[in-house]
C-alpha cells in the first residue's frame, strides 16, 4: 500500500499543478465559452487514478510503472481539457507517443519480451486507423483529436495485450454511450450536440488496465 501513497502523493501535486493551468485558461481560446469550470475533480481524481494504477502495475512489473503512471497522469489533464473545450491538443495525444514508447521499450528490454513492442505498434495501426475511417464517416461524433487519442491508448495498452485494447474498446464506447443517453435523456444535449468522446475513452482506460493479472 505504500506504493499506492506514494504514487496518491505525487498524484495530488499534479492536480493542484493541473487545476492552477486550468484555472487559468492555458488550454482555451478566444472563441471558447467563457463559462469556466471550477475543476475541483482533478484535485481527487489525479491522486486516485495515480495511486491505483501505480500500484496494480507495480504489482505486474516494476519495469511497467513508469509508462502507465505517466499515461494516467496525462489522462487526467486530458479528460479535463476535452469536457471544457472540446479539444484534445496535439502536444498531449502525439508528443508524448515517443516518450511512452521509450518508456515501453526500457520495459520490453527488462522483461526481456520484444513481442509486447510488435503487439503495441499493430494494436496502435490498426485501432488508429479504425478511428480515422470513423472520424471521416461521421466528422460530427468522432474528431481528429479522438484519432490520436485512440492512437496513443491501444499503443500503450497493445503492449499490456490484445484483452486489454479489447476491454478499453468496449467500456470505453460503453461509458460513451451511456453518457450520451444521460444526456438526452436529462435534455442537456440533442442529436446535434457535439458530445466529447475523449473521457469516456479514458475512463475505459482504466478497467483495461486493472484488469490486467499478469505480464
Amino acid at each position: 500500500m505504500l506504493t499506492a501513497f506514494a504514487f496518491a502523493g505525487l498524484g495530488l501535486v499534479l492536480g493542484v499543478g493541473y487545476r492552477k493551468q486550468l484555472l487559468a485558461g492555458r488550454w482555451r481560446r478566444d472563441d471558447d465559452p467563457r463559462a469556466l469550470p471550477s475543476f475541483g475533480w482533478v484535485l481527487l481524481v489525479t491522486p486516485v487514478v495515480m495511486g491505483w494504477i501505480g500500484h496494480h502495475v507495480s504489482m505486474l512489473s516494476w519495469w511497467a510503472v513508469p509508462a502507465y503512471v505517466v499515461l494516467a497522469a496525462l489522462g487526467v489533464l486530458l479528460a479535463a481539457i476535452d469536457s471544457d473545450v472540446h479539444r484534445l491538443p496535439d502536444k498531449l495525444t502525439l508528443w508524448p507517443l515517443p516518450v511512452l514508447a521509450g518508456l515501453l521499450v526500457i520495459a520490453s528490454a527488462g522483461l526481456d519480451d520484444w513481442s509486447r513492442m510488435l503487439r503495441a505498434g499493430a494494436c496502435g495501426v490498426a485501432v488508429a486507423l479504425g478511428f480515422l475511417v470513423l472520424a471521416l464517416a461521421a466528422p460530427s461524433g468522432l474528431g481528429l483529436g479522438d484519432v490520436k487519442l485512440a492512437l496513443l491508448l491501444s499503443f500503450t495498452l497493445g503492449w499490456l495485450g490484445v484483452t486489454a485494447v479489447a476491454t478499453w474498446l468496449f467500456f470505453g464506447f460503453l461509458a460513451g454511450g451511456l453518457w450520451a443517453l444521460a444526456l438526452l435523456v436529462t435534455r442537456r444535449a440533442t442529436r446535434k450536440t457535439y458530445i466529447a468522446f475523449g473521457p469516456p475513452l479514458l475512463l475505459g482506460a482504466l478497467p483495461a488496465i486493472l484488469g490486467v493479472v499478469t505480464l
